[in-house]
C-alpha cells in the first residue's frame, strides 16, 4: 500500500486547497496567525498536492479532531 491509499479512508470533501483549509484547518492556526503565514500554508498545501496527488492534516490542526486528507479528483478538481 502507497502513501495515497493509506491517506484515503481520511478523505474530505472540498472544492479546491483554498476550500479544504478554509472549511477544516483552525482558523487560529491558519487565518489568525496573519496573512503572510496563511499564504505561506496554502502554497505548501498547494504543493503537497501537486507533488503527491492529495494534502492531510493532523487532528492538532484541524476542525474535525482527526486526520484528514484531500484527493482533488475525488471532487472534480483536477489542478489547485
Amino acid at each position: 500500500m502507497n502513501d495515497r491509499e493509506y491517506w484515503r479512508k481520511y478523505a474530505v470533501e472540498a472544492d479546491s486547497v483554498e476550500d479544504y483549509l478554509d472549511r477544516y484547518y483552525k482558523p487560529e492556526r491558519y487565518t489568525g496567525r496573519g496573512e503572510e503565514y496563511a499564504a505561506a500554508l496554502l502554497k505548501s498545501y498547494k504543493e503537497d498536492v501537486e507533488q503527491d496527488g492529495y494534502c492531510m492534516t493532523s487532528h492538532h490542526d484541524n476542525v474535525t479532531g482527526r486526520i484528514i486528507a484531500w484527493f482533488p479528483e475525488e471532487e472534480g478538481e483536477e489542478e489547485c
